[in-house]
């Protein structure tokens, strides 16, 4: 459909919160604005239920691998997740990503094609494939796979920080990754650390501390690691070669207001500092962005008054989805 200037295929929602708020059934008429003149946004529903509508239901189990599902917070979780194929193909991807391990020819498509037809199962797979797994892979002809063995055997030496991104630990980001890889110097060292150690670190509260000695705990993750290095990778780290990152919000001054539904506050500010933004508290004409989500009040007034950019949740969501690619 065609919306103020733009043609709509899709919008999203962001959980069933969501839904079951702004009363969404299949098949009903819904209001729908581009948010902020950018994100196709669903309003709510458009009039009185209609002849054909049915109920959009929490699902009971996983519909991928027919596991029973978890609740938290907001969001729903498969438990199976080591064997969940959407969870697997997921790990594999985000491995593989650009902040990553930047496997070059890499993508979505290609985890699901080696986890069916390859019996790839995680990241060490991955970095151990050979010719000889490829050959035969429908669409991979010998320079495509050829390409993929170039990108895998690049990737053995990534810069540290990438490596713990790539490593998927909950909650550690791409500057969280450079704040540990620049702390410790070596998985290894990382891996040892305690929770105090890890929140003397500047902006690491207690979720990440958390989160990290967790994943460090895992026997089954200490494996992976040790496969890993027995497959040639080698993360590398010069402390004093680190230039600067830069990234979308860098030298910019953000300002948070309002309710956000896909992530607490605090998480919010991880990922403007991890873009390079700086968060303030009130609204100034120092102020660069403003990031307005629900019931956002007179902080949201004051940035229009003083033309101040204000963007909403979805445009945030996508600035952060475009720099973690």
């Amino acid at each position: 459909m065609e919306l103020a200037g733009a043609t709509i295929r899709k919008a999203t929602l962001n959980n069933a919160g969501d839904i079951e708020r702004k009363d969404l059934a299949l098949n009903c008429r819904v209001f729908l604005r581009r948010s902020n003149d950018v994100i196709p946004e669903i309003m709510g529903r458009a009039g009185e239920e209609q002849p054909g509508e049915r109920a959009i239901g929490i699902p009971q189990c996983c519909p991928a691998c027919g596991s029973p599902i978890q609740e938290r917070g907001a969001h729903i979780f498969c438990v199976n997740s080591e064997d969940c194929p959407p969870q697997v193909v997921g790990r594999l991807t985000h491995f593989s990503s650009r902040a990553a391990m930047d496997i070059e020819t890499f993508n979505d498509k290609t985890a699901e094609l080696l986890y069916a037809e390859r019996s790839v199962r995680d990241v060490a797979d991955l970095m151990t494939l050979t010719p000889e797994q490829l050959e035969g892979l429908p669409g991979f002809q010998k320079k495509r796979a050829d390409n993929l063995l170039i990108g895998i055997e690049k990737a053995k030496t990534r810069p540290l920080d990438a490596y713990i991104m790539a490593l998927g630990i909950p909650n550690v980001g791409v500057k969280t990754a450079r704040d540990l890889a620049a702390r410790f110097g070596s998985v290894e060292a990382l891996s040892e650390a305690d929770e105090e150690t890890l929140l003397a670190i500047p902006e690491i509260g207690g979720i990440i501390a958390e989160g990290v000695t967790e994943w460090f705990a895992q026997e089954k993750n200490r494996e992976l690691l040790v496969r890993l290095y027995s497959a040639g990778v080698r993360p590398t780290w010069d402390r004093a070669a680190q230039p600067p990152q830069d990234g979308p919000l860098s030298g910019k001054t953000v300002v948070l207001t309002g309710t956000l539904r896909a992530m607490d506050r605090k998480e919010a500010q991880r990922h403007i500092e991890e873009m390079g933004g700086k968060v303030a508290g009130s609204v100034s004409k120092k102020t660069s962005i403003v990031i307005a989500g629900e019931e956002a009040g007179s902080k949201r007034d004051k940035a229009v008054s003083l033309g101040v950019e204000v963007i909403g949740e979805e445009q945030f969501l996508s600035i952060l989805e475009d720099f973690t690619k």
